[in-house]
């Protein structure tokens, strides 16, 4: 017969036993519902992102639609369509889509610089680019550098055609070297990277500036904006002595709907007894091709912001870029 002594020790053994088998499966449990939980975050997290994902897609798509709808019965471009309203928002199912779309003939196409001079003419884009640049305070020599050094970097050859341009051999003598892009820009952000272009500059002058895939310049006179009246005084000032203000004063009294035609904007009060060649119409116009949705979509505090470059092909517009970041 065993002594009380032993069997009191022997279930002492057997509950300290119990005990650790209980610690164990609580162990377990307890990891298995940390993995669990951790594997539904991942799940919610991914189907979060995939939702905010195709909330971006439908802010393009509404774009889209809203330029198809804009531009279907009219060539004319202007700021009274819808297009054109600002700061769009529209709520969804736990979040919302928004932005703005922006005429892209409403800014100083940077390719237009990539056009060739004319026989010992300085091309026109360039000398407009210039004036620009000084318009907008930018002093003489700096301007000067910063037009023909752009228009260096856009064009396809490697050679110079100012003292003040910059190409190959410039880019590579730098602490970091690098090439001139000799291609058209795709962003007006590379524009930073140009001899001359330092940081005020270009946070200064960026907002009158834009990259589209078009060596052609054209101005849409109705949609630029009043504080932007620069950009027409641009074009007109290597040829026709006109002040400042008065393309201010000349945008301050657009039509609502804007100008029918080229020649209806050229004969306001301002151009009286001026004439005005066909070639340097070309560099006016009353309506756009090229469109860009700045946007921005949300589901669940998850954001996306998406940029989408259209082309108006006939009166339907289609996405000829795309860029979306900062998903979170």
């Amino acid at each position: 017969m065993r002594s009380k002594p032993s069997l009191k020790k022997q279930q002492g053994i057997a509950l300290i036993t119990v005990l650790m088998i209980l610690a164990i499966m609580v162990t377990i449990a307890a990891t298995m519902t940390g993995r669990l939980t951790l594997s539904l975050k991942r799940t919610e997290g991914l189907i979060f992102s995939q939702s905010v994902y195709w909330y971006g897609q439908a802010a393009g798509d509404f774009g889209r639609m809203i330029l198809n709808q804009d531009l279907d019965d009219s060539s004319v471009v202007s700021l009274d369509q819808n297009w054109a309203t600002p700061d769009m928002i529209f709520p969804l199912e736990n979040g919302h889509i928004g932005g703005e779309i922006q005429d892209m003939r409403s800014c100083f196409n940077l390719n237009a610089l990539a056009v060739k001079d004319g026989e010992n003419v300085r091309a026109v884009p360039v000398t407009q680019f210039q004036s620009l640049l000084e318009a907008l305070g930018v002093n003489d020599y700096s301007a000067e550098t910063i037009a023909e050094s752009s228009r260096d970097w856009v064009d396809t050859n490697d050679v110079s055609n100012a003292s003040q341009g910059a190409e190959d051999s410039t880019y590579q003598a730098r602490s970091v070297p690098h090439l001139a892009g000799n291609n058209l820009m795709v962003e007006v952000s590379e524009l930073r990277a140009v001899q001359g272009v330092s940081q005020s500059i270009y946070e200064h002058i960026a907002p009158y500036l834009c990259a589209i895939p078009s060596r052609d310049q054209s101005i849409n006179v109705n949609t630029v904006k009043i504080e932007h009246a620069a950009l027409l005084y641009a074009l007109f000032e290597n040829d026709f002595d006109l002040p400042l203000n008065d393309f201010t004063r000349l945008l301050e009294d657009r039509p609502t709907s804007g100008w029918d035609t080229v020649n209806d904007f050229l004969e306001s009060n301002l151009f009286d007894e001026l004439t005005f060649s066909s070639e340097f119409k070309k560099y006016l116009s009353v309506s756009s091709e090229y469109f860009q949705l700045n946007g921005l979509a949300e589901f669940e505090d998850r954001v996306i912001a998406v940029q989408i470059l259209f082309e108006m092909d006939g009166n339907k517009a289609k996405v000829i870029r795309y860029q979306s970041g900062g998903l979170k």
